[in-house]
């Protein structure tokens, strides 16, 4: 009886030591569609909690304005997103899917303003432990 209550009381101990250590495969924290949410909140809310996290280091920013199209890095969205924190885009989104996949998810974001309207496709891929904003190719009408 004592051998068995011996067991007993190591069996539980390893069920709970290896239940505390064990990892989610998938992190709902970190799903496509935050990531994607995440940027739409700094870009039009100006609401910057976990954009960091949201873009890869290597994600591409394409800007055509007329006949130019300039790229962009990371740090240079971050820093104009940060020079715009907390201000409120006075415009109505409209959300479409492009692509929905294991693998990525494109989205067309239309922002309408009183005299244009700003077009965002965004590009979000799963990289390394989640997802992240890999592209967004933005345009002017």
């Amino acid at each position: 009886m004592k051998t068995l209550k011996a067991m007993m009381m190591g069996m539980a101990l390893l069920l709970i030591c290896g239940a505390s250590q064990a990892k989610s495969l998938i992190n709902p924290d970190n799903s496509k569609d935050k990531a994607i949410d995440t940027y739409l909140n700094a870009v039009v809310h100006g609401k910057l909690a976990g954009i960091d996290d949201a873009i890869d280091n290597e994600a591409q920013f394409d800007m055509k304005r007329g006949n130019n199209v300039n790229t962009l890095t990371k740090a240079q969205i971050m820093s104009a997103l940060k020079a715009n924190e907390n201000v409120e885009q006075d415009c109505q989104c409209t959300k479409t899917v492009v692509r929905d996949d294991d693998d990525m998810k494109v989205m067309k974001v239309d922002m309408k303003y009183n005299d244009f309207t700003r077009t965002d496709v965004i590009t979000a891929e799963h990289a390394g432990s989640g997802w992240k904003i890999t592209k967004v190719e933005t345009s002017f009408k």
